[in-house]
């Protein structure tokens, strides 16, 4: 995961051009207040003429309310939604979408799981509407970035395309979707790294609800469950069946040890770990701890991993776990104050 920071394009320049597809202010229009302004209004029967100083501070008004009224439209999915401008090249670029086109034909179609949010992994499908007898043999490889961050990362790491992605007259190819911030993500899809199509989804922010505490099952290895057998039964914080550690609780800027478990195959729990976290109403992401995993059970998870985490200020906190670039799942926590 990086950062790279992406500066707007020449679309304040842009506001020079109309922002609707058909002329919404008509000569008609445009000739009756020019009129109006020229001529004054009529109150009391009688005619007064505005000032060119008045005039000026008008017309400086509109601009402003102008530029206002698209700025929100930049910053506001739902209304970028409800009023799809084309003109406006860098917000258009960032319009949600699930469908890419080119020359009038659609090309991509990507659809992720139903109840996808930040910090939770949800799957998607991403159909690409060409044939996989023109596709097998090539590569596919797709990268995310995040809109207000410039957060960067591998939504699919480099994969080589086979007969079995055939799905009747397009190719499937099937991803993680797992986002650890809400707003607008752009997912950029390379075949042969070559551009083949993106597409623009809003994520929803998941619950801030502090993850529940929940009893780890027996473990399945004898020797473990042998072990096991002779202590209480271990109480963890986290999602059941999936991750969560031994939490004593947490202390802001005060580091702590706290024992991680996980559940998953082998190849999901193998390889670089890295843990982050960011804080509620913030797009920050800090770095909390880093290291390898290997499968190893332990109180009935199929991996563990002692750590030390700290975080810095009170307040909800979401702690993300990912494993080779991928995350894997998150945990709501409570900080408390020193």
């Amino acid at each position: 995961m990086k950062t790279e920071q992406e500066l707007p394009p020449d679309w304040i320049q842009e506001l020079a051009s109309s922002p609707f597809n058909e002329p919404m202010f008509t000569e008609k229009m445009k000739s009756s207040v020019m009129n109006s302004a020229a001529n004054g209004s009529v109150k009391k029967g009688r005619k007064k003429r505005k000032s060119p100083t008045r005039l000026h501070i008008t017309a400086s008004a509109f601009m402003i309310l102008l530029i206002a009224a698209v700025w929100g439209w930049r910053e506001s999915p739902a209304l970028q939604r409800m009023i799809p401008i084309q003109g406006l090249g860098y917000a258009a670029k960032w319009t949600p979408r699930s469908v890419y086109t080119e020359d009038g034909v659609d090309k991509l179609q990507a659809f992720p799981g139903a109840d996808y949010a930040a910090g939770s992994p949800a799957g998607a499908w991403w159909n690409l509407l060409t044939p996989v007898q023109e596709l097998e043999g090539k590569t596919i490889h797709i990268t995310a970035v995040h809109r207000d961050t410039g957060t960067t990362l591998e939504e699919l790491v480099e994969t080589e395309i086979t007969s079995d992605m055939a799905y009747d007259n397009f190719t499937r190819v099937s991803s993680r979707f797992a986002l650890p911030l809400s707003g607008l993500w752009r997912f950029d899809v390379m075949v042969d790294q070559e551009k083949y199509g993106d597409i623009v989804v809003d994520v929803p922010d998941s619950s801030w609800e502090p993850s529940p505490s929940f009893v780890s099952a027996a473990s399945e290895d004898p020797v473990e469950a042998m072990l096991s057998s002779q202590f209480p039964p271990t109480e963890m914080t986290g999602i059941k069946g999936h991750l969560g550690f031994i939490d004593p609780g947490f202390i802001s800027g005060h580091p702590n040890k706290y024992m991680w478990h996980f559940w998953g195959s082998k190849e999901e729990l193998t390889g670089d770990l890295v843990i982050t976290a960011v804080k509620q109403n913030s797009s920050k992401i800090i770095d909390v701890f880093k290291s390898r995993v290997t499968p190893y059970p332990h109180n009935g998870a199929d991996a563990s991993l002692p750590t030390t985490m700290s975080l810095p200020s009170p307040g909800l906190w979401r702690i993300m776990v990912s494993i080779n670039g991928q995350l894997f799942g998150s945990v709501i926590v409570e900080v408390a104050k020193p």
